[in-house]
Formats: structure tokens, C-alpha cells, sequence
């Protein structure tokens, strides 16, 4: 059934949808969430026929922007918009409305989406060709769970995806990424049944094809080895080399849709590895509306990363070549002007939200998404988490997080970076708080969750004993698979390490100036002279912070953002002891705009 609305309102497009639904005797409960195309009028068809093909399988609301803003004054300056409206028939389940805007409102599309989007379902945005600069922060992209583009859909691909790189928030994907699905698995496998230790690898492929450039990302990211991009005639990508000290493993597809596969020792196989339509990526992509964390490291690895010719033209279309999105531009870690110097870890990357709330759902939907990793990867996960308002904030945004069922979380190690020395069961102990916040409500294993101890206990007043206590403990949890030297007893290998920035830098219990911060003995240590009431806590010490894989560091509010600016600027962390808590694999600030407010603009992503 077809309805078709001239100079219409979103308020009669919503009638017009539930007269057809009623019509044709099919009420909208059975679809899933609302798919927002974002195109223009030659290209809609295409789309839409895609879209269309993937609600088979995901039954959508359909909703398709195409913006005519008008050539002349007079178009320009009129506001009108027109609909068809489609259930049924070709949309099987689910229902379209295809949307044109004239004039002035083609500016102002989230005016008339907002209303017509499912309630309480997810909310996708996917623009097929010429995607925004930043997503995340389009009128549209800011409604959305999942923003897709496709950089190979824009003039220059290779420079569009490090674009993508230099953007990224949690909930952007790529086509671009999604097209190397098959390779990634095929690949992934083989090495599974061949363990063996990859000393570098090739990726050949078409000139300017940026699927091959983020293949080459995800295998040097993955495999922390030299990677070198070549150019082939195509089509698309075809073929991939690892170097072993037993030959070489090698996928190879000349045709796009047959490759073979040659492993030392092993028969040659031959893997169906055809060239999927766009259909069945959206459809692969509606599959997974929590952020993804591969794609995220893929993406943010660095085309300079790569040895090629294609991974050097990017850097210098881009203009500044590729770097971390929290390092202002010409600038890096130990340059002058950078980012702190002789620290430890992996340097700091950064993500921007609009606001606190925004910023306290994505990141729980990103830790969602760690410790399902780490689970499936090592059977465990181990969090570190920590108080204040964002880090008790993000415990309630678990709470109503949707993933949160995906997580074992009998399988889950928590443990706290510091704690109020006061006695059990305080009010103001982080542990009080985590427990009313989200811990009393999940299925825990007791023995796996570590509070730091409390005063009154078997340690008395004495912090230095409890935090003596708290490290036989890290110690004993660490066994021989932790992080460790013969002068500092081991901790457990962190998945996860939460922490919140003070608007004085400091994090955990370890302040400005204070002697804890250079201590580089004890993993954890007593605090009896805070500046912050109350004034005896037990806190990790910096290197127990940097055993862990990833550091996240929660910040919101513009009373933060001087200490995030010199914070991220900080040479020397006994001043800024922020600058000197970094995660072994992956560092992570996490602003909203008010913290991110005295950033320079070329480091905020």
C-alpha cells in the first residue's frame, strides 16, 4: 500500500503509517528497530532496494532523507516536505517512508526524524556515499545507536578512511570494514589450526581500494608485525601473505569469489570468498548495534603504519598524516609541545561525546563489549573499577545498559583503584556506592569480587597495612599470568582499568605533588594526608595502573576541562599524575564537550 503526501508534517506521516498498517492489517510490533538513509535523489533507489533486501532479516522502519535545498534564492529560502509513504508489498514486514525535504528544512532533517522513529527501538543512521566528517556529531548521527558510512563510496577512498580514523566514536562503522568480514575469518581460522609465530605479512590489492588499506590495519594491529600494502590490478583484494619460519600462509583470490588457501604441511584449499552485495552488508551490519571494538582499534591503528605506496599518498591527502586522535597535529609524545614524555604504555587516544549522559551510555556499551571480548578470548575478564560521579555514574548506566545480559558475569574478577579508608559499609565508600549503582543487581561470583578493605577491620586505622594487605591479595590473584618485576610484586593482567580525572589531574587517590605518585615499589599504598576529604585512603599505585591491558579514563564537566588540557599536555606525571596512568595495549580518554572545551581542535577525534 502507497500513500503519497505533499507539503506535509511528520505528525501526518505517522497517521498515514498507522492508516496503512491498519489497512493492511499488520500492526508494527514485529519490527526491530528504524534504518535512516541518508542520500540524495539519484541515489536512493539503490539504497533503498538494499535496505529493503536486509529487513527480510531485520525488520525496519525504513526512513529515506533526500535533501533539494534548491539552486535559486527563492528555492532555498521555502520549507516543504513531501512523503511517500509504503507498507507492505516489497517491504514485507516492515514499512518505508521515503522523505523529501525542500528548502530550508533540507538543513534541519533531525526535526523531522526525531518523530518518526520507532519507540524504544534502536535508531540506525547510514549514509551510502559521502558520510559526514564526524558522525557522531551530525544532527542525525546524534540519534542514532549505529552510524554506517563507506568511504569507498567517496572520491578518494584512502583519504576518506583516514577521515574515519581521525572521527571515530563508539557506534561509526565502516561498509569499508564490513567487506573484509569474510577475509578476516578465513584467515583467523587458519591460524587457529596452524599456531605458529608470524614474523610479517603482505596484503595485496586494487590501487585506492580501502578495504585492503584496513585489512592491513586489523593484521598489523592483531598481530603486532610489519605490513606491507601492494597494488594489484584486482578486483578488489586479492591476496594476503604471512611469513612464517615453516613458509609463508597465504590466501589468495584472483577472481573475486574463489580463493585458495595454502598452509606449510596442509593441502591446498580452495574457499568460496565472492564479492558480497550491499544488501548483505547492511544486513551484517544490523546484526551488532553494540560499538565495535575491533573495528575501533583497526581503524585507529595508523595507515602510517603501513608499508606501501597507498598508506604514504593517504598521509599526505589527508593533510596532517595520520597520527592519535590525542595528539595535536605536527605534535607526539616526547616532541616538543606533545603529549607526556618517557611514560610508560600506550599513548593516550581520545573519544569526544555531546554530553555526560551520552557519554556514560557509550561507554558502557563499549565496556559491555571489552569484557565480552576478554571472556571469549581468555575465559575471564578482570575490571578495576573506580568512584567519583562518572565512575559510579557508569555502574548505573550498566544497569540499564540492553547488553547487559551478554556478559557472564560469574566470570568477572572486580576489583577497586582506590577507596575511602573508612568503616565498611560507609556511604561514602566507592564500594558502598558500586554495590546500590549496579553490583547488588548482577550474578556475581562473591570470591571474585575485591573491595579494598575498610577501617575498623582486621587492619584497624593502619592504611598502610590494609594497602599492604590489598597487594598480597593482587599478588596472590596474579599467580604466574600478571604484570610484575623482581622490585614490584605482580597484579593481575587488567582487562579493563576505569579511572576519573580530579579537576586537580589527579586520579585514583594519587594527588599532585604527593610522594605516592613517584612510588614505584608497592603496587598499592596507603594515603594518609589527601587533599580531598576524607583524608586517609588506600589507593594503586602508578604501576599497578599500567598493568593493565587498557586504561579508560572518564571525564565530564567543564570543572574538568583545565585538567584534562594539562593533563594531556603534562610532561612530568608527579605534577599531572593523569599523564602517567596509561594501559599497556590501549589508553583511552573519554570527555564529554564541556571537558573536552580547552582541547586543541586537532586533538579531539
Amino acid at each position: 500500500m502507497n500513500i503519497d503526501l505533499t507539503d506535509t508534517t511528520s505528525g501526518q506521516i505517522n497517521a498515514a503509517l498507522v492508516k496503512a498498517r491498519r489497512a493492511m492489517g499488520s500492526p508494527a510490533v514485529g519490527m526491530v528497530l528504524t534504518l535512516v538513509i541518508v542520500t540524495d535523489e539519484g541515489s536512493h533507489y539503490d539504497a533503498l532496494k538494499a535496505a529493503s533486501e536486509a529487513s527480510r532479516e531485520h525488520p525496519s522502519r525504513i526512513l529515506v532523507v533526500v535533501r533539494r535545498p534548491g539552486r535559486s534564492p527563492r528555492d532555498r529560502a521555502m520549507a516543504r516536505l513531501d512523503a511517500e509513504v509504503r507498507v507492505g508489498g516489497g517491504t514485507g514486514t516492515g514499512e518505508t517512508v521515503l522523505l523529501r525535504l525542500h528548502g530550508e528544512l533540507a538543513s534541519h532533517a533531525h526535526s523531522v526524524v526525531l518523530p518518526l522513529l520507532l519507540p524504544d527501538a534502536p535508531a540506525v543512521v547510514w549514509w551510502p556515499a559521502d558520510g559526514p566528517e564526524q558522525p557522531s556529531k551530525d544532527p542525525l548521527g546524534v540519534l542514532a545507536q549505529r552510524r554506517i558510512t563507506d568511504a569507498a563510496e567517496n572520491e578518494d577512498p584512502v583519504a576518506a578512511l583516514a577521515l574515519r580514523a581521525r572521527s571515530y566514536a563508539p557506534g561509526d562503522t565502516d561498509l569499508v570494514w564490513t567487506r573484509i568480514t569474510l577475509w578476516r575469518s578465513v584467515l583467523a581460522a587458519a591460524l587457529d589450526q596452524k599456531p605458529v609465530r608470524i614474523t610479517g605479512a603482505v596484503v595485496e590489492g586494487e590501487e585506492y581500494n580501502p578495504s585492503t588499506e584496513l585489512l592491513a590495519l586489523w593484521l598489523a594491529r592483531r598481530l603486532d608485525v610489519p605490513v606491507e600494502r601492494r597494488v594489484s590490478e584486482g578486483p578488489g583484494i586479492t591476496a594476503v601473505r604471512l611469513t612464517t619460519g615453516e613458509g609463508d600462509i597465504s590466501l589468495e583470490r584472483g577472481d573475486g569469489s574463489l580463493a585458495r588457501l595454502t598452509v606449510p604441511g596442509q593441502p591446498d584449499r580452495n574457499v568460496a570468498l565472492h564479492r558480497r552485495g550491499t544488501a548483505e552488508l547492511i544486513a551484517e551490519e544490523l546484526r551488532r548495534l553494540d560499538p565495535d571494538e575491533t573495528y575501533a582499534q583497526a581503524i585507529c591503528f595508523g595507515l602510517d603504519r603501513l608499508h606501501g605506496r597507498s598508506a604514504a599518498d593517504a598521509a599526505d591527502r589527508v593533510g596532517t598524516g595520520p597520527q592519535s586522535p590525542g595528539a595535536p597535529e605536527g605534535t607526539g609524545p616526547g616532541e616538543p609541545g606533545g603529549g607526556p614524555v618517557d611514560v610508560p604504555g600506550a599513548p593516550p587516544r581520545l573519544t569526544v561525546h555531546p554530553d555526560p549522559e551520552t557519554l556514560l551510555r557509550a561507554t558502557a556499551a563499549r565496556l559491555l563489549t571489552a569484557v565480552a571480548e576478554a571472556q571469549s578470548a581468555r575465559g575471564t575478564a578482570s575490571l578495576v573499577l573506580t568512584g567519583g560521579r562518572n565512575g559510579i555514574g557508569l555502574l548505573a548506566a550498566l544497569a540499564q545498559a540492553p547488553g547487559r545480559g551478554s556478559v557472564d558475569w560469574s566470570r568477572v574478577d572486580l576489583w577497586w583503584g582506590d577507596e575511602r579508608f573508612l568503616p565498611d559499609g560507609d556511604p561514602d565508600r566507592n564500594h558502598t556506592q558500586a554495590r546500590l549503582a549496579l553490583l547488588d543487581g548482577l550474578p556475581l561470583d562473591p570470591a571474585r569480587v575485591h573491595p579494598m578493605p575498610a577501617s575498623g577491620g582486621p587492619h584497624g586505622d593502619d592504611a598502610a597495612a590494609a594497602a599492604e594487605a590489598y597487594a598480597a591479595e593482587l599478588a596472590a590473584a596474579a599467580g604466574g599470568g600478571g604484570a610484575g618485576s623482581r622490585d614490584t610484586p605482580a597484579v593481575p593482567s587488567f582487562d579493563v582499568l576505569l579511572l576519573g580525572l580530579g579537576p586537580d589531574t589527579h586520579v585514583a587517590s594519587l594527588f599532585p605533588g604527593h610522594p605516592a605518585v613517584r612510588e614505584e615499589g608497592r603496587t598499592v599504598v596507603g594515603v594518609t594526608d589527601s587533599p580531598k576529604p576524607p583524608p586517609v585512603r588506600v589507593s594503586l599505585a602508578l604501576p599497578a595502573l599500567r598493568a593493565a591491558r587498557q586504561v579508560w579514563l572518564l571525564a565530564a564537566g567543564e570543572d574538568k576541562a583545565e585538567a584534562a588540557a594539562g593533563a594531556l599536555t603534562a610532561e612530568d606525571p608527579f605534577r599531572a599524575p593523569a599523564a602517567g596512568a596509561r594501559g599497556r595495549e590501549r589508553t583511552l580518554w573519554i570527555l564529554d564537550e564541556a571537558a573536552a572545551s580547552r582541547l586543541p581542535a586537532s586533538a579531539r577525534s
